[in-house]
């Protein structure tokens, strides 16, 4: 029966993102169009996040630690769900470009995203990936404060943390950027990876205090890296997500 539940969700949770999404897409085609409109866009996109899930049924309990974020930052979170970018989109700066898989380019529609104000990279391939890397330094040049999943991808054992890769926090030593961690904890029981399901609940979310970098040298990368892993993967264990002894 909950298995039922979840597919009838998933239909309406399907209906309601791409029907928001056709609605407001010829605003997003034109704020697009001119990299000066990239912040209005943005505003857009917040709005169409909240409507998606307010319309969905699913209430947002965002936690900040702080009230205010740094000017330009760089955000690093655990990936979960598909529905993370979404619950990103709630509370994102209108300054911001999200760094995603070079396949969500390729999305009818919604792929516009990441052939303008975001970065697609494919993982798969090191020149892309460092051709990524100096576009979102680009973004970040302009003003841009940038979104960063570290662990890369979704992962099959899903809500552990898989090994955060290097690429955001060397770039936040580089450019002297605070990194703001951001913790995930059920947006995977919500809208599970590669099924087709949907289960409306309290999206619990935690935005921590941005830890600073303006002291380090690149070759604190790694310490970085290793800090942040365990200050998310400490928040998950005190919350009961994952289990102390798992790795």
């Amino acid at each position: 029966m909950r298995k039922i539940f979840g597919k009838i969700g998933f239909v309406w949770f399907a209906a309601v993102f791409a029907g928001t999404f056709l609605l407001l897409y010829p605003f997003f085609f034109i704020l697009l169009s001119r990299p000066a409109w990239y912040p209005l866009a943005n505003r857009l996109r917040r709005v169409w996040a909240w409507i998606a899930v307010l319309l969905t049924f699913s209430v947002p309990n965002i936690i900040r630690m702080q009230n205010k974020f740094p000017k330009k930052c760089i955000f690093v979170a655990n990936h979960t769900s598909y529905l993370d970018i979404i619950v990103l989109g709630l509370f994102a700066p209108s300054k911001m470009s999200f760094i995603g898989k070079r396949e969500l380019a390729n999305i009818p529609l919604f792929g516009i995203f990441f052939r303008t104000v975001d970065v697609a990279v494919n993982r798969e391939s090191m020149k892309d990936a460092h051709k990524a890397f100096h576009q979102a330094k680009e973004k970040l040049d302009a003003g841009y404060s940038i979104l960063i999943f570290p662990e890369g991808t979704i992962w099959n054992n899903t809500p552990e943390l898989k090994a955060f890769k290097n690429g955001a926090f060397k770039m936040a030593i580089e450019t002297k950027l605070p990194i703001v961690p951001v913790v995930f904890y059920n947006n995977f029981k919500i809208l599970p990876d590669e099924k087709t399901e949907y289960y409306p609940s309290v999206i619990k979310c935690k935005i921590h205090r941005a830890i600073e970098t303006g002291h380090l040298n690149i070759d604190d990368a790694n310490q970085l890296k290793d800090e942040i892993y365990t200050l998310i993967r400490t928040d998950l264990i005190k919350n009961n997500v994952i289990h102390e002894n798992n790795q």
